[in-house]
Parts: C-alpha cells; sequence; structure tokens
C-alpha cells in the first residue's frame, strides 16, 4: 500500500518530514510501539536509537542518528530532542515511511 504523504522541498529535494511519518506510522500500524534509547550522551553530543516493535513485540526497524551541540540554530538549545526525532525519522525510513 503507496501513500502519498505531504513533502516540503529542501535543497532540492522533496522530503517527508518526521512528524508526518509519525502521524502516518500511528494511523496505520495499530498495535505497534516506537521507542528510543540513549545510546551516547555528553555536554556536546548525543547519539539516539529509535526502535520499531510489531504488535507480538519483534523488531521490525531501527534507525541511528548523531547530533552535536551548537551544530545548527536548533541544536544550540535542543540537540538532545532533534537526535531523538533524527533517529525516529531514520527508523520510520528503514520501515518504509517516507522515503
Amino acid at each position: 500500500m503507496k501513500t502519498k504523504l505531504k513533502t516540503v522541498n529542501i535543497k532540492g529535494r522533496q522530503y517527508v518530514e518526521v512528524n508526518e511519518r509519525i502521524i502516518y506510522f500511528r494511523d496505520t500500524f495499530k498495535g505497534w510501539a516506537m521507542t528510543s534509547d540513549i545510546i551516547e550522551l555528553d555536554d556536546t553530543r548525543c547519539v539516539m536509537k529509535a526502535s520499531i516493535f510489531d504488535e507480538n513485540d519483534r523488531l521490525i526497524a531501527s534507525g541511528t542518528a548523531y547530533e552535536k551541540e551548537s551544530s545548527s540554530f536548533i541544536n544550540k538549545t535542543s540537540f538532545i530532542e532533534n537526535c531523538e526525532t533524527s533517529s525516529w525519522g531514520r527508523a520510520l525510513g528503514n520501515l518504509g515511511i517516507g522515503i
């Protein structure tokens, strides 16, 4: 089943934002779960892993992300949150949503 998700243009490419992927995931995969775990965290960087589990608690997809504090405007105040969002986006992409 292919569904057209809303995209935005980022540097000339069409991109499905993570919030759109999450909405689609929650609407489509009832009973499934998405978790995130901090793999590494210090004052300047964060590594996170997001995991997607089916209704039988079987790991179906995962994604990791790395963010450095102050590497972008948003990371100056929210590098941990941005890292989590990025890991969710990668996990959802690995599930086939938004790619």
